[in-house]
């Protein structure tokens, strides 16, 4: 009897310490496994024109177009509503990418229809600077606007994230320079209030990593910001990596990272973004290219990105919808008819690019650029994804 029982104190003793183990490795499991996957046939690879998906009955608005006499050069949109109205800001340049004289313009609407003509946001270094668009902030009664300034290349090691402060979304404050790295998308705030932003690693950094997470508990956005652990990846594998991320219900972050494998990898974090598990391979495919990943009012993950399976073809611009986080087994087409550049100019591309989301008054708004050269929007009623 005395032998039984000293078993089942052992028995018991070392379930304990499981429980123990798992409650505070909560993603341990996860390591071993892509962070999330699609569901059986929801791509069709083989139908180039609409990968098998129905499509969306979105509302599109135009609100730049490249010309003669104006820049031609339109990239990396970002949203924010401020005061009850829809922001977006773009980096223009001049004829190619990333060139010297690249600025940030920016548009506002009070309904998402209309919108304002495009205001200068910054030309740094009197316009002979290199500036990319990196979204925004809502901080109370503050609207905080970010945008990378390089070195004269992307990853130069004095490239580094700026921001200028407004209370009206008119006039701004003096730049400040906020972070080392290179960033194409706001911070955003978790449940806990904490803010996440991700970017690239700059200089020296970027010979041991590509991706960077950092995070703050400064509601401003504005100081403060610590640098997340994450497991360098295979570095022949990743060149920009372009993080984007949504929530699942239960709290873990999920970060999508663009590569050259012709899938999106992800990462996940259960502790505010503090660490992150190893980059892995999904079977979510991608062209390589910036992917705008979210949550919807009702918790609902979604993924937008070009899921076409030959690198760089970005002919086609995609949703996808999960309602686990884990699983994404319903997509649309958000657009596909076909672009044809009018301007050539260094890295341009034919496409449908670099979407940025947000949902505001039951609609998913959805930013682009088209060709890299013009700046469109397209409104989707959240009833019309059959939510």
């Amino acid at each position: 009897m005395k032998t039984h029982t000293r078993g089942v104190r052992r028995l018991s003793a070392m379930i304990a310490f499981a429980v123990m183990v798992v409650g505070v490795c909560p993603l341990r499991s996860e390591e071993t496994k892509p962070p999330f996957r699609i569901a059986s046939g929801l791509f069709d690879s083989a139908n180039l024109k609409t990968l098998g998906l129905q499509q969306t009955k979105g509302t599109h608005t135009l609100l730049y177009k490249a010309a003669d006499d104006k820049h031609k050069f339109c990239h990396h949109p970002n949203l924010a509503v401020f005061q009850d109205r829809l922001y977006c800001m773009w980096s223009n340049g001049l004829v190619d990418e990333d060139a010297p004289g690249q600025r940030v313009l920016y548009s506002q609407s009070d309904d998402g229809v209309s919108w304002s003509k495009p205001a200068m946001l910054t030309d740094h270094l009197q316009g002979k600077g290199i500036c990319v668009a990196a979204g925004f902030h809502v901080a109370a009664d503050k609207l905080v606007a970010y945008y990378t300034a390089t070195g004269g290349q992307n990853f130069h090691p004095k490239t580094s994230l700026m921001a200028r402060t407004s209370s009206n979304g008119r006039t701004w404050s003096p730049p400040r320079q906020i972070a080392s790295g290179f960033f194409i998308e706001g911070p955003r705030q978790l449940e806990s209030g904490r803010l996440l932003l991700a970017g690239e690693c700059v200089g020296e950094a970027r010979e041991k990593q590509r991706m960077q997470f950092l995070y703050t508990d400064d509601r401003d956005g504005l100081a403060g910001w610590q640098v997340a652990s994450i497991e360098p990846p295979e570095l022949k594998l990743f060149g920009y990596t372009e993080p984007s991320f949504y929530s699942r219900r239960h709290g873990t972050i999920v970060a999508t990272l663009r590569n050259y494998s012709g899938y999106l990898h992800a990462s996940a974090s259960a502790d505010n973004g503090q660490t992150w598990t190893p980059a892995k391979q999904t079977d979510f495919p991608d062209s390589t290219a910036r992917t705008s990943a979210g949550n919807l009012p009702n918790g609902m993950a979604y993924i937008i990105n070009n899921a076409m399976p030959k690198q760089f073809d970005r002919s086609l611009l995609t949703i996808a919808l999960s309602q686990d986080g884990v699983l994404f087994d319903r997509a649309y087409l958000l657009r596909g008819e076909p672009t044809k550049r009018r301007y050539d100019g260094k890295h341009k591309l034919d496409g449908w690019q670099y979407p940025n989301a947000i949902e505001w008054k039951d609609t998913l708004y959805v930013a682009y650029s088209i060709n890299k050269e013009d700046v469109s929007l397209t409104r989707i009623a959240l009833k019309d994804l059959s939510l």
